[in-house]
C-alpha cells in the first residue's frame, strides 16, 4: 500500500462473534477528501470509533501521518490532529455558540493540576481559546450566533457550529460522519460547498461519511465501499458509480 496521511490496514473487529469489520486496507492521500460508503450496518462509524481509540480492534494497523494510532488514547489522537463530527449533534444546548466551540479545543490546552489551582496562565490560554473559536465562527459564517445559547438554533446552523468545534482543533484529517443527515437539498448543496472552502483554507484531508450519494459523488476526489464490514470497492467517484458489485449492494440495480 503507498504512504498516505491515514493508511488503514487489515482492520478487523468483532462484537459478539459479529465482525464489523473484515481485513479492511485502504490509504488516503494528502488534502484528499474520500467518501466512505455502504449500508447501515457496514461498518463505517465503526471504522471512525477504532481510528478514535473508543474501539480496539481485533487485528490491523492504523498509520497517521506517520504513527501508529492504536497505541494512543482518544486524548492523543486529537492531539496528533484527526478531529471528527458525529451523526448526531452532540452539543450543550445552553452554552454559548463560542463556548461549545471552544471546547473543540480542549486537548491544545497547557493547563496542569498546580497551574489550574494556582490560575497562572489560565486567563490567557482562555483568551487563546475564545479567540480560535471566533477565528472559525467567522469562517463559517457564524458570529452573529457567537454569544447565543444553541438551544433553539436552526437544525442546518447547529451543523455547521459542530463542523467549527471539529475545525477549532486545526487538525490535519476531518472526519465527518453523515453531516447531510435532517438538511435541506439547499442546506446539502450549501454544506458541500463550505467542506470544499475549509479543505484548501486548513489544508484538510477528509474522510467523509454519508448516505446523501449526490453529496459524496461531488465532493469525494476517491471513494470505498463497504458491505457487511468488507471493502468490496475502491476508486473514483464514476468508477464507483458503474461498479456491479456497488450498484447491487448498495446504489440499486439501474431501471
Amino acid at each position: 500500500m503507498a504512504d498516505g496521511l491515514l493508511e488503514v490496514q487489515e482492520i478487523t473487529i468483532q462484537f459478539g462473534g459479529i465482525t464489523a469489520l473484515d481485513d479492511l486496507s485502504f490509504t488516503i492521500e494528502p488534502k484528499q477528501i474520500c467518501g466512505l460508503i455502504g449500508p447501515n450496518g457496514a461498518g463505517k462509524t465503526t471504522l471512525f470509533n477504532v481510528i478514535g481509540r473508543i474501539y480496539d480492534p481485533s487485528q490491523g494497523a492504523i498509520v497517521f501521518d506517520g504513527e501508529e494510532l492504536l497505541g494512543l488514547t482518544s486524548h492523543e489522537v486529537s492531539q496528533a490532529g484527526i478531529s471528527r463530527t458525529f451523526q448526531n449533534l452532540a452539543l450543550w444546548p445552553r452554552m454559548t455558540v463560542a463556548e461549545n466551540v471552544m471546547t473543540g479545543a480542549h486537548t491544545q490546552g497547557k493547563q496542569n493540576f498546580f497551574s489550574a489551582m494556582t490560575r497562572f496562565g489560565l486567563k490567557q490560554e482562555e483568551k487563546d481559546l475564545r479567540d480560535s473559536a471566533y477565528a472559525a465562527l467567522e469562517i463559517l459564517d457564524l458570529l452573529e450566533h457567537a454569544e447565543k445559547p444553541c438551544d433553539g438554533l436552526p437544525f442546518g446552523t447547529m451543523k455547521r457550529i459542530e463542523l467549527a468545534r471539529a475545525l477549532v482543533n486545526n487538525p490535519k484529517l476531518l472526519l465527518l460522519d453523515e453531516p447531510a443527515t435532517g438538511l435541506t437539498h439547499s442546506e446539502v448543496a450549501e454544506l458541500s460547498e463550505l467542506i470544499i472552502s475549509v479543505r484548501e483554507q486548513f489544508n484538510l484531508t477528509i474522510l467523509l461519511v454519508e448516505h446523501h450519494m449526490g453529496m459524496v459523488m461531488g465532493m469525494s476526489e476517491k471513494v470505498v465501499v463497504l458491505d457487511f464490514g468488507s471493502k468490496i470497492a475502491e476508486g473514483t467517484p464514476s468508477e464507483i458509480q458503474n461498479n456491479p458489485l456497488v450498484v447491487s449492494a448498495y446504489l440499486g440495480a439501474p431501471k
